[in-house]
């Protein structure tokens, strides 16, 4: 009994709450309309409880948030996947009608330049430029290909690049045939050279640097460096100096909107302002500019837009 008693008088002694846990005990009151009063009692368990709650809550919203995030962030890609797939639908049928109007062409040159060909031979003509018709004929039996699974867009942009080169070639190889088949040209300018070979002539051609097919606006006379050049008619220099991708470059105005150019000079011999006779030395022949070798560039200009030279001047080797 003593034991009991010493053990009642230590615990009245105990603090009832131990320090940094101090339970949370409130109560609300309130009177209803007809003037009852009511007591709503709550403590630790219940401010736990709602704590709880609570916290449930803001990670139930944090689930949902990020899987609205996601869902918007695969809309968007769907988007973008369907706005990309629509641009290369598009561009795949523009290259497929590109390329088949592309291939007819190339059967009707091809049509034609065979027989163009078959009718020089018959009568004994030599083809001008002789490496360029090989270079045509070897083309149309290079063909490969394969069982590949290459994307169809890749395989159409390599076939048009193909077969642009080749159109060009044949172009060029059919310009070639038609000189052989004629004599051209009406005396109206001289030929800026003594002597010289065509290398390329004006239309349609292959680049001289391997890049495609490009527009040539004028005729390209192959010969030695240091060949003089003279003016095919009598006029006034407009234009000589450097001139981008032409080089060393002059222009002489002919009168009634008439002009004739000449690109690719080693040194040039007259000055902007000066009249010039038709045969007068103007410069001399070189590479410079866009160019693979020596030659002289020459151009006919009718108000600006460029003419085929050999419609005006005629070649020293069909006179």
């Amino acid at each position: 009994m003593e034991i009991k008693n010493r053990l009642q008088a230590v615990r009245e002694k105990l603090p009832k709450d131990l320090p940094g846990f101090t339970p949370v005990r409130a109560e609300i009151r309130w009177k209803d309309e007809e003037g009852r009063e009511h007591e709503f009692h709550f403590g630790t368990k219940t401010v736990r409880a709602v704590a709880g709650a609570f916290l449930g809550c803001v990670m139930a919203l944090a689930v949902c948030g990020g899987l609205l995030f996601r869902a918007w962030s695969e809309q968007e890609e769907l988007q973008n996947y369907r706005a990309d797939y629509g641009v290369y639908t598009e561009r795949l049928a523009k290259l497929m009608d590109n390329n088949e109007k592309l291939q007819r062409e190339l059967a009707q040159v091809v049509k034609l330049e065979n027989e163009v060909r078959a009718k020089l031979k018959k009568d004994g003509v030599k083809i001008s430029e002789e490496n360029v018709d090989r270079t045509s004929a070897e083309l149309d039996h290079n063909g490969k290909g394969g069982p590949s699974a290459t994307d169809k867009l890749t395989v159409l942009e390599v076939q048009d690049e193909i077969n642009w080169k080749r159109l060009a070639y044949k172009k060029e190889n059919l310009s070639n045939m038609l000189l052989a088949l004629s004599n051209t040209g009406d005396g109206t300018y001289g030929w800026p050279l003594k002597g010289g070979e065509i290398s390329s002539f004006y239309g349609m051609r292959a680049d001289p640097f391997g890049k495609g097919a490009e527009y040539h606006s004028g005729l390209d006379i192959a010969a030695e460096f240091g060949t003089p050049v003279m003016a095919a008619s009598a006029g006034v220099v407009t234009e000589a100096q450097w001139n981008g991708g032409y080089g060393r470059f002059i222009s002489i105005d002919h009168g009634s909107g008439m002009s004739t150019c000449y690109g690719h000079m080693s040194a040039l011999a007259v000055a902007p302002g000066q009249h010039v006779s038709r045969g007068q030395v103007i410069g001399y022949v070189g590479s410079s500019g866009y160019s693979t070798g020596p030659h002289l560039h020459f151009e006919v200009r009718e108000n600006g837009a460029t003419q085929n030279p050999l419609q005006y001047a005629v070649p020293p080797r069909v006179q």
